[in-house]
């Protein structure tokens, strides 16, 4: 029987307990973004972030992960980017 309220009790912990962990997550993230956000534009894109993203991950619900955002929106700028680069096959 104690088996099964330990259980019991845990099981409702974790809604908690996962919601405190992505609020933590955020404001890590946030600390991070507003230290970089006080950088300049060329800075920030060698260190391959861009102002508009980081600004739109600071907006995003805090059950949305922020770097999951910001590391989507890195890939897509970069395949763009070596999608305009690459020269064309003649044909």
């Amino acid at each position: 029987m104690l088996k099964s309220t330990e259980h019991h009790a845990t099981t409702a912990m974790q809604p908690i307990t996962s919601w405190f962990e992505g609020y933590s997550r955020r404001q890590q993230f946030r600390r991070m973004a507003e230290s970089l956000l006080k950088e300049k534009d060329d800075t920030l894109s060698d260190l391959g972030y861009d102002r508009h993203d980081l600004e739109g991950a600071l907006h995003l619900p805090i059950r949305n992960d922020a770097m999951q955002y910001i590391e989507a929106r890195r890939s897509k700028r970069a395949m763009e980017a070596r999608r305009t680069k690459s020269p064309r096959l003649a044909g």
